[in-house]
């Protein structure tokens, strides 16, 4: 038995946990190696089964802050400040997960693996959660070029994806403690084949069944994306310099220069990026005349990115939508606004941001997620950050949109990873939803994906570039992955229930013992009695 009480070190479990870390951050972009996501948290897991409280806690925390440093490591642009205070923030994120783990290590061995997995989903949906969710870096999103496996999001959205990658490294683990340990380690073994097992299963039953029931639509039509660049990388000092009339000029003309090439192609559907309006059109008349001009020549309906302010005075971000006779027919605001980007929670209470480069002025958040009516097409709009939140894609499915639409600016990222990385989000959406995402990006990645996850069109970073391609409307009102909503929420209630069970096991156990018939001792004087 004292092999059963061996404790790793303190250095041993801050060790293990950096390496999960490390192995985590290579799976994303710029490195991108997926397969290592179903054996990165190996070290950690292993070393919350054999750490005290203090190392699992402490490793836990800087598994966290290794991988979200690495992960977001693009994050100096905004300040080395800025990128160190997320990592720490994300990794106590990863320490509650961590001592969670380590609390359900009480429990027999197979909800042991399925808590681990669990508890590493409801985390995830967790911190996705609300005005400051924040999905980037959910494990699923590192499978975006597996397209085998990328079947099971389309029946339980990313999470369930996630939930299997966090199984198999579970089940990898247990066999891998009780080696260490001496303890069982044939039957461990064989429970964590099983384990692996049953993963595999899942994997291949849901790649058949994606197989056996393609996504197909009824109507078919040409899309094409504009990706302008117009400029190069922008720096954090530049969020409050407006263009001037010029670059404003010089903008817009490549757009449209550039929309004329696309019309060669006879789209349907033509889309500029976030921000590619350099102001509103309804107090800049000479914009509003190119967008409408740009529009009617094509022949195709056109969703251009632009500020938007109303009659109070307020500022929105939004997405214009322009017939093909040039008349704008309708606008969405983006609702979902990026934190201390577009606005400033509290600004009054944080004076320190003053030495940051943030927007001295908020936007306006728009009122509610809509889906814009391009003729007999609808189309679900997202805005930048709004992509990497699964609800809101399943939200315009289910309001039967037949195209997403996701229009961004990411010049702001620069010449690192995070474009290729928001990009991946992207797949997802597709996936998850089952629809065409028709993607437009300022200086890139411009793209458009299928339903599979198949980049259909790619345009690299800042290079000007025209994306066709023919793509399927979706008419079916499918909100989002067959059972994502259902699969979210019931791995929440799992994980509160596994938390809540080892704190139940001592009691049943006593319970046990106490309902037990007592033995009662021989009478005196009959021990030798025959």
């Amino acid at each position: 038995m004292p092999q059963q009480a061996r404790t790793l070190s303190l250095r041993g479990s801050l060790t293990l946990c950096a390496l999960s870390g490390a192995l985590l951050f290579l799976c994303f972009p710029p490195v991108g190696w997926w397969p290592l996501a179903w054996v990165a948290l190996l070290p950690w897991l292993v070393s919350v089964r054999m750490s005290s409280r203090l190392g699992t806690a402490v490793g836990s925390w800087l598994a966290g802050f290794v991988f979200f440093g690495g992960l977001l490591y693009w994050l100096y642009l905004f300040g080395v400040s800025v990128l160190l205070i997320v990592a720490v923030l994300l990794g106590l994120v990863m320490m509650v997960y961590g001592l969670l783990a380590r609390w359900v290590g009480r429990l027999a061995w197979a909800p042991r693996m399925l808590g681990a997995a669990t508890l590493w989903c409801g985390v995830e949906w967790a911190r996705g959660l609300g005005q400051y969710g924040f999905t980037w870096g959910w494990l699923a999103y590192s499978q975006s070029p597996a397209l085998p496996v990328l079947s099971v999001a389309r029946l339980a959205g990313g999470l369930g994806l996630s939930f299997l990658i966090v199984l198999c490294n579970s089940a990898v683990a247990e066999a891998v403690v009780a080696v260490v340990r001496r303890s069982s380690a044939g039957v461990a073994v064989a429970r964590g084949v099983a384990g692996c097992a049953v993963v595999g299963v899942l994997l291949v039953g849901a790649h058949f069944w994606a197989r056996r029931h393609p996504v197909a639509g009824e109507t078919t039509i040409r899309a094409a994306v504009v990706q302008g660049s117009t400029h190069g990388p922008l720096r954090a000092e530049q969020v409050n310099v407006p263009l001037t009339y010029a670059e404003q000029r010089q903008s817009i003309a490549r757009y449209v220069a550039l929309t004329a090439e696309a019309a060669q192609q006879h789209p349907a559907l033509v889309v500029w990026p976030e921000s590619a309006l350099p102001g509103t059109p309804e107090d800049d008349p000479w914009i509003a005349t190119e967008v409408s001009g740009a529009a009617r020549e094509a022949g195709a309906w056109l969703l251009a990115g632009g500020p938007y302010v109303d009659g109070r005075g307020r500022t929105a971000n939004s997405a214009y939508l322009y017939s093909p006779t040039g008349n704008q027919i309708a606008r969405y605001d983006k609702v979902q606004l990026v934190p201390f980007g577009e606005y400033v929670p509290a600004r009054k209470w944080l004076p320190l941001l003053s030495r940051y480069h943030v927007r001295e002025e908020n936007f306006a958040a728009g009122a509610v997620h809509t889906v814009l009516q391009a003729g007999t097409t609808a189309l679900g709009p997202m805005i930048c950050f709004e992509s990497v939140f699964p609800t809101i894609s399943w939200h315009l499915a289910n309001r039967k949109a037949q195209v997403l639409v996701v229009i961004t600016n990411d010049a702001w990222f620069g010449r690192t990873a995070a474009a290729a990385q928001h990009q991946q989000i992207a797949v997802m959406r597709a996936v998850e939803t089952g629809r065409w995402v028709v993607r437009a990006a300022s200086t890139g990645i411009s793209s458009i994906i299928s339903p599979d996850g198949r980049v259909v069109a790619r345009a690299g970073l800042f290079q000007p570039a025209v994306l066709t391609a023919d793509i399927q409307l979706v008419t079916a009102p499918q909100p989002g992955p067959r059972f994502g909503p259902a699969v979210a929420w019931g791995l929440m209630g799992l994980a509160i229930a596994f938390v809540i069970a080892p704190a139940a096991a001592p009691r049943r156990r006593r319970k046990a013992r106490e309902a037990q018939p007592k033995s009662r001792p021989p009478k005196r004087g009959t021990a030798g009695a025959r």
